[in-house]
């Protein structure tokens, strides 16, 4: 994406990221059994959830609405994927899969995330085929650009290595590092650095639970509570992402003159553009895994188990 992007706050980027999303070329939407005259818009709106796809392997986020915003992502709405490349021939599936449901805050609001590989950067579109529970079909495709590189390290590429405080740093007092109201105190023995200094695996979890801009740093600490205690022998790192002072007896967000979020040094070194944002790597410090937004504890173990 462009070095613009990079450079503003982390919560700008966000929201600019969110309406780039909105700003996607639809293609017409066509539905099972509707009459022509009801094919002039489409009856659902995919919302890209990812801020940046590239070549190789993606985890292609996502979730639907209807024209008038209301979400219809949900347990019992199955979604097909069938990805083209525009460049070569934008009529011609190059590859196709199922999306997987998961909730980005537990039975309130869902996504869909699904693995895909892209062989080509350029101009990319998907058709997605939701099936309701009813037996209703409806089909829209969306136009977006896939980059070479993204800014968040590639899989298999080293993890950046970086400094990030640790509870030795405020003499034990976690208030003064994190505004996790129940923080665990394992995740702040070791730093970034620390980690992948230890040779074994670790979880890094970029989230801030009090000043969330999505609304799911919350649920996802929970889900990477919930494996770290299933497994007391990982390492596991939480760090806030953003500039964070204690001020009026708690820790909150150092704003910068124009009153915006600031990205932590750590934040920028790992070219976060979103948050939260977690991270497996391996005993060799390589990054096997990353999971933007939204994580279930089934894909954190499952990326565990592939080291």
């Amino acid at each position: 994406m462009s070095t613009t992007l990079e450079r503003r706050p982390l919560a700008l980027r966000r929201l600019l990221a969110l309406a780039m999303t909105v700003l996607l070329v639809l293609a017409v939407g066509q539905s099972a059994g509707r009459p022509a005259a009801a094919q002039d818009a489409p009856a659902i709106i995919p919302i890209l959830a990812s801020s940046e796809l590239a070549v190789g392997p993606n985890r292609f986020l996502f979730s639907l609405t209807d024209p008038a915003g209301t979400p219809l992502a949900a347990p019992d709405v199955t979604v097909h994927l069938r990805f083209y490349d525009d460049g070569t021939d934008p009529e011609a599936v190059v590859f196709e899969t199922d999306s997987r449901f998961l909730w980005a805050i537990d039975g309130v609001r869902g996504l869909y995330a699904a693995d895909a590989e892209f062989p080509r950067a350029g101009r990319w579109g998907t058709r997605f085929d939701a099936t309701f529970p009813d037996g209703r079909q409806e089909t829209v495709r969306a136009d977006y650009d896939v980059w070479e590189t993204t800014s968040t390290p590639a899989i298999g590429a080293p993890a950046p290595r970086v400094d990030t405080p640790t509870a030795a740093d405020v003499a034990g007092d976690l208030s003064r590092i994190s505004t996790d109201p129940d923080p665990v105190a394992r995740f702040y023995e070791r730093s970034i650095l620390d980690a992948i200094d230890a040779g074994a695996p670790a979880i890094i979890a970029f989230v801030t639970p009090s000043f969330c801009q999505s609304g799911t740093c919350g649920p996802t600490i929970e889900k990477v509570k919930a494996v770290a205690e299933r497994h007391p022998e990982l390492n596991v790192v939480h760090v806030e992402p953003y500039l964070m002072q204690v001020k009026d007896g708690y820790l909150q967000p150092l704003l910068s003159e124009e009153g915006w979020l600031q990205s932590a040094p750590w934040t920028e070194i790992w070219g976060l553009r979103t948050e939260p944002f977690v991270v497996v790597i391996d005993a060799d410090g390589l990054v096997r895994a990353k999971f933007e937004g939204a994580v279930t504890a089934e894909e954190i173990e499952a990326a565990l188990a592939a080291l």
